[in-house]
């Protein structure tokens, strides 16, 4: 056994509850909490250096795939003209024979446009290139990687059949909605068994390295391929990562996902797009194109099929929408599926970013339906003058990102950060969940932990396992340098130690 002394333990079951000592099994489960330091207790005695412990936090949406194998790719979140983004991609190394980019956003480049094809064909006349924009919703590539799709592309639905043409003809822009979704998930699909290991193994390092001990990830081409799915699976059972990876199967293919043996199913299985991308799907057209409403991705009818089959099989549904219109679209169909048949399976609204109207936030509180938030995107995007102003007008940026409104209505609103389209930090998160920039909607600091520890053990169903430290969970703890319940700068205080299952996975002077 052992005995974890020398630091402030703070539970996350209720606030001002701590303890002095924390006694754990050898199969890494908590045998016993104490006020005081107990004398003679535990084969082994570790001494946590006076840090302040939390239970290991819990991003509850992450591309970990993505974000892991963009770790070798070129990071165009910095630059600031086309010069300088060919200057990156020139120093970047293929993967797989292909140069890959993310974070690039056009409106933070004076071009105000992505490079197009033929400035990306002299660039690498011999390898592939695919840049992707910083939502995922838009991508450029160039004639080498339009030609390897083409076949494939051939080979699909009538969708993609019809738009085999704008590929080869468009050179100018990016690809949105259905190519764009194609082409990233083409290439994932396609590389090999030792890169898609080296991404997960990636993302896992990243993942401690931030304080993390669970994270939730999203396999498959949000159709009906589950692609590494079950590679995955596999790595886990020989236990390849320090933390636990909870898997979505990314598909809507119901009896596909009951096969795999998931409990549940979709991610980004996406209602509308992005706001970047223009896709968002809003009741009111943006401020900035006034005949822009974005879309709906899927009819009443499609969502209806899917969410019922899906509900009535048991599986908790995942479904990304951005705009208010895609939240109501998505939330008419969970109300009716509990109506028809109570379950609790805590369906996810995942970022649930422009609520509009409080009877959503009712709904989604009396249906048990949560919210899967990004508090970072209020940090990037808002304020009078940032980008969700530009796009919807002050008043609608407002009822972006309602944080407090929905922690008030009672509704399960869980933290995440969407990586790769923002860091995997969940420090970084609760600082800017205390931050927003609509003072009306911001957390408390407690409040804001709770969402990457207790609040994100509820959506998985797994409050007796994890989320918060008390006799019988597991000993997942974080130690950091600093109390985030009373530290003004949140996202600074270093993680010191990683625990999984009171087995050291991070020790920050190992690194």
């Amino acid at each position: 056994m052992k005995l974890f002394y020398n630091g402030c333990f703070h539970t996350m079951q209720k606030p001002g509850e701590v303890f002095a000592a924390l006694l754990v099994d050898q199969k890494g489960s908590i045998i016993e909490t104490f006020a005081k330091v107990p004398l003679g207790y535990g084969e082994e005695r570790i001494d946590l250096q006076g840090s302040q412990i939390f239970p290991g936090f819990i991003d509850t949406h992450t591309h970990s795939f993505e974000g892991g194998l963009y770790t070798y790719a070129a990071d165009l979140g910095s630059c600031r003209d086309l010069k300088e983004i060919f200057e990156k991609l020139s120093e970047t190394e293929a993967i797989d024979n292909t140069i890959i980019a993310f974070n690039f956003d056009e409106n933070l480049i004076s071009e105000k446009r992505f490079p197009n094809r033929r400035e990306l064909d002299r660039l690498f006349p011999s390898k592939s290139c695919l840049i992707r924009r910083t939502d995922g919703h838009s991508v450029q590539i160039n004639s080498r990687l339009i030609k390897e799709l083409a076949s494939d592309i051939r080979k699909q639905g009538n969708i993609l059949k019809t738009n085999l043409n704008e590929l080869n003809r468009k050179e100018e822009g990016a690809f949105r909605g259905d190519l764009n979704d194609f082409i990233c998930h083409w290439f994932h699909q396609n590389l090999t068994e030792e890169w898609i290991l080296r991404a997960y193994q990636k993302g896992a390092e990243r993942a401690v390295k931030t304080g993390h001990t669970t994270i939730h990830t999203m396999i498959g081409d949000a159709k009906k391929n589950p692609l590494h799915y079950s590679f995955l699976q596999e790595m886990i059972k020989k236990e390849q990562f320090p933390v636990d990876f909870i898997l979505y199967p990314q598909i809507l293919d119901v009896q596909k996902a009951l096969e795999l043996n998931a409990g549940r199913i979709g991610g980004c299985i996406l209602a509308d797009g992005s706001f970047g991308s223009g896709t968002a799907a809003l009741t009111e057209a943006y401020l900035n194109d006034p005949e822009n409403k974005g879309f709906l991705y899927k009819t009443d009818e499609e969502w209806e099929t899917f969410i019922f089959e899906a509900h009535n099989n048991n599986l908790q549904i995942g479904v990304h929408c951005i705009g208010d219109a895609a939240i109501r679209q998505i939330l008419t169909h969970y109300v009716r599926a509990q109506r028809q048949n109570p379950k609790d399976l805590r369906h996810q609204i995942i970022h649930s970013e422009l609520i509009t109207n409080d009877e959503i936030i009712g709904l989604m509180s009396e249906y048990g339906v949560a919210a899967v938030m990004q508090p970072v995107f209020d940090q990037l995007w808002g304020g009078a003058k940032g980008f969700y102003s530009t796009l919807l007008g002050s008043e609608r940026a407002l009822q972006c990102n309602r944080l407090h409104s929905l922690v008030q209505a009672g509704v399960l609103v869980t933290g995440s950060s969407d990586w790769y389209v923002t860091a995997l930090d969940a420090l970084q998160g609760v600082q800017a969940a205390v931050n927003l920039h609509n003072p009306v909607e911001r957390l408390t600091p407690y409040q804001a932990m709770e969402l990457y520890t207790k609040n994100a053990a509820v959506l998985s169903g797994d409050e007796k396992r994890i989320g918060t430290l008390s006799q019988g969970k597991e000993a997942d703890f974080v130690c950091l340098a600093g109390n985030p319940l009373e530290e003004k700068n949140i996202s600074c205080i270093p993680v010191l130690e990683v625990f999984k299952r009171g087995k050291a996975v991070y020790r920050r002077d190992e690194f």
